[in-house]
């Protein structure tokens, strides 16, 4: 497993890319008119502010946290591994919590709410169980649970991958999210099952 997270392997490079330019581009709502780049997003200021801050503060955090968690320079470093590792868990419950706290303003379907409810709390028990499992001392499994983590996480940029062709077909943000709400995190935690079944590793966790 350890080769896949070296700074010289490409996947881990595009991987690490990815993660930093979508969490700088959810932030470009502090840069810019809010209303411009995040339309989709609006109505939510008036009711549910606290909430939508959390999510798009610490969601992206916890994006740009993804690569250096899991980099294996950062295991020679064990203060700055913890640390960081804290850091993630508290952006993940940040905001996976201001986007719970936001349903009740979503104005989408039903069928995507729920997507996005099913990403929130599978979002914070693959974390909290990643925790436990470090806090236990076995590492291993620590790192399997953070792998279903970090799939997770990295939802946000499959999201925006597939978004891409349905808003070039005439689809609107909240028209792509019946299906992304589920495709854009099944697909990845589909694809990091399928690795852990493949090298062996599933039932370990």
């Amino acid at each position: 497993m350890s080769r896949l997270f070296q700074r010289s392997n490409p996947w881990f490079l595009v991987m690490s890319l990815s993660c930093v330019l979508i969490a700088l581009s959810s932030w470009r709502g502090f840069v810019a008119p809010f209303e411009v780049v995040m339309a989709h997003l609006v109505h939510y200021l008036q009711d549910y502010s606290l909430p939508l801050y959390a999510h798009i503060i610490f969601g992206p955090l916890a994006l740009a946290l993804v690569p250096f968690q899991f980099w294996q320079g950062s295991r020679h470093r064990p203060v700055l591994h913890r640390w960081s590792g804290r850091l993630y868990v508290l952006s993940i419950l940040a905001a996976s919590l201001g986007s719970l706290a936001m349903l009740p303003g979503y104005q989408g379907s039903s069928w995507t709410a729920a997507g996005f409810f099913t990403l929130a709390l599978l979002w914070i028990g693959t974390t909290g169980m990643g925790l436990v499992r470090a806090l236990q001392g076995r590492f291993a499994e620590h790192q399997i649970w953070m792998l279903r983590s970090a799939a997770l996480t990295f939802a946000s940029v499959t999201l925006r991958v597939m978004m891409v062709p349905l808003i070039i077909a005439g689809q609107t943000p909240l028209e792509t999210y019946d299906v992304t709400a589920w495709g854009s995190w099944l697909i990845n935690l589909v694809a990091v099952e399928a690795w852990l079944v493949w090298r062996g590793r599933w039932r370990m966790a």
